[in-house]
């Protein structure tokens, strides 16, 4: 597999700009909050996890759900793939970035600035290990499953490339659902799975439309 240098130099320096803004702005955020030793003493806050959830929450959660969908089928448009082929490849990037996207949605402790820090770190190695594992599982399933790309180098760089987009709209969105969700904490395996959803999205629309669509059967 030939793949240009250039290329793979634009792509590093696009991701670790991504990631250096991203990490900036979480760290910027951790920085702010006031820790002493004798509030990590005192009881925390107990709120209970089945708070009841408004209807602009539930409607939020639900119109959500379908923007994966939508990317699905706009990615089967994009290479003229079958849709069930499309969603497949989806299905395939959410699996491989299941682990790594829960680094993503950590959440630190209250014991001080220390646990902040390492909730940062996290994040930053979820931003870079989801996006990469989610490409190559959807690169794979459509190479190797199916009949695969016209440009399998581009197709895996354009993997790759979308599912660092539907990264940050995954994360965007779960944090925007979180905060319509509280204080309670329901349905976060279904906030986290509209974030895969749109990882796993973004990956296919990169493959197809950078692949050049499916070979000839």
């Amino acid at each position: 597999m030939r793949i240009s240098l250039v290329t793979l130099a634009r792509s590093a320096v696009l991701l670790w700009l991504l990631l250096w803004a991203t990490t900036s702005f979480a760290q910027a955020d951790a920085s702010r909050v006031h820790w002493t030793p004798e509030a990590s003493s005192a009881p925390p806050e107990q709120i209970p996890p089945d708070a009841p959830l408004s209807a602009g929450a539930w409607v939020a959660h639900g119109t959500l759900t379908l923007v994966p969908l939508g990317g699905v089928y706009a990615a089967s448009r994009l290479g003229n793939e079958r849709a069930w082929a499309a969603g497949a490849q989806t299905g395939a990037g959410m699996v491989a970035g299941w682990i790594p996207s829960g680094l993503l949605f950590a959440r630190a402790q209250a014991a001080g600035p220390r646990w902040a820090e390492w909730e940062v770190s996290l994040f930053g190695v979820g931003l870079v290990a989801t996006p990469a594992l989610a490409g190559l599982g959807t690169w794979t399933m459509g190479e190797w499953a199916f009949h695969g790309s016209q440009h399998r180098e581009r197709a895996l760089l354009g993997a790759m490339g979308g599912a660092a987009v539907g990264t940050l709209l995954g994360v965007a969105a779960y944090e925007a659902l979180e905060q319509l969700a509280a204080p309670g904490s329901q349905l976060k395996a279904w906030r986290r799975g509209i974030a895969l959803g749109l990882v796993g999205s973004g990956a296919t629309a990169g493959y197809q439309w950078a692949g050049g669509g499916p070979r000839a059967r």
